[in-house]
């Protein structure tokens, strides 16, 4: 579903022979666990699940604080100049590899100020347009731009993941081709059910929930297998375009500096918590999201990536985030 393999419920990287004194006894107070969003939304669900269970494993409360609004950076900013001592963490989402790639001025630099620790889980990108739309694969999507009556694709919010993988297509296309931006998902999703806009670009929870009652026609799902809840959506692989492959991801990350002994113990306490058969990893895959476990080398590394592979389409689009 992303565009590395990660390797799934092992240790990895942090792995040590033996932890440091101070480790073993992590953590012997309550983890401030950041969501740097406002409560309700995905984000917030997941963290929330992860938190109850991390909780249960290590004995100690794992505090949710929700921290909405700029993209995230407050949020991000608060973690990243927190003390390193293992009692703070973010629980972050694409905006901790999209903020960069946009170009926005931030208070910290996600290479220098954190210490990835694991992606958790991700949910590929859906395109779906009305039902009563003629389109029924992105080639039609992209013929219909270039048609004197044009096509507009609505997205979520200007610099979403989807805006971006939007943008593609419209570059892939011609002049009649727009991309509206809303400020949130709400309205959007209401617009194309309504058929206000011809195309939706957003993630498959909860957009799918819509192709299967019918309400919109899936036109390509962004990951490499096709997904289970609509198995009759064809992957943007299967249509040619594997430069769409994507999807939000959440993950885990603490500030720059803390213990590796400490992020070592963690991590294992997130591979345990996400292992096969669990509760949270059951649940989250009957919603729709894929389950990871990868290394704290894998997550940065796709941080590191995804950087790279958007800030070209930012700056071809012209996208200003104010």
């Amino acid at each position: 579903m992303l565009r590395r393999h990660f390797t799934t419920l092992a240790v990895g990287a942090l792995a040590t022979p033996a932890l440091a004194q101070g480790a073993d006894a992590w953590p012997t107070r309550p983890v401030r666990f950041v969501l740097p969003v406002a409560a309700g939304g995905a984000l917030d669900m997941v963290g929330r699940l992860l938190a109850q269970q991390l909780q249960q494993r290590f004995g100690q409360s794992f505090v949710i604080e929700n921290r909405g609004g700029a993209a995230g950076v407050p949020g991000m900013d608060a973690v990243a100049k927190s003390q390193p001592d293992g009692y703070t963490l973010l629980f972050a989402a694409a905006p901790i590899a999209l903020n960069t790639a946009l170009g926005m001025r931030l208070p910290y630099d996600v290479g220098r100020d954190f210490a990835p620790v694991s992606l958790v889980a991700s949910i590929p990108a859906l395109a779906a347009v009305h039902p009563t739309r003629p389109e029924r694969s992105l080639a039609d999507v992209i013929a219909a731009g270039k048609s004197p009556q044009g096509f507009n694709m609505a997205v979520p919010n200007v610099g979403a993941v989807t805006h971006l993988m939007a943008e593609v297509l419209r570059a892939k296309s011609g002049p009649g081709f727009t991309v509206v931006a809303y400020r949130g998902a709400g309205q959007a999703i209401q617009d194309a059910l309504s058929g206000q806009v011809h195309g939706f670009y957003d993630a498959l929870v909860p957009t799918g929930a819509h192709v299967v009652g019918g309400r919109l026609r899936g036109i390509a799902i962004g990951s490499r297998q096709r997904h289970p809840m609509l198995p009759d959506v064809a992957t943007v692989i299967e249509q040619g375009m594997p430069e769409l492959i994507g999807s939000g991801f959440y993950g885990i990350l603490a500030p720059a500096g803390t213990d590796p002994a400490i992020l070592a113990k963690l991590h294992a306490g997130i591979v345990a918590t996400m292992g096969e058969g669990t509760e949270l990893r059951t649940r989250l895959i009957s919603q729709g999201y894929e389950v990871h476990a990868s290394t704290p080398a894998e997550y940065s590394a796709f941080i590191r990536e995804e950087i790279t592979r958007w800030t070209p389409v930012v700056q071809a689009a012209g996208i200003k985030v104010e």
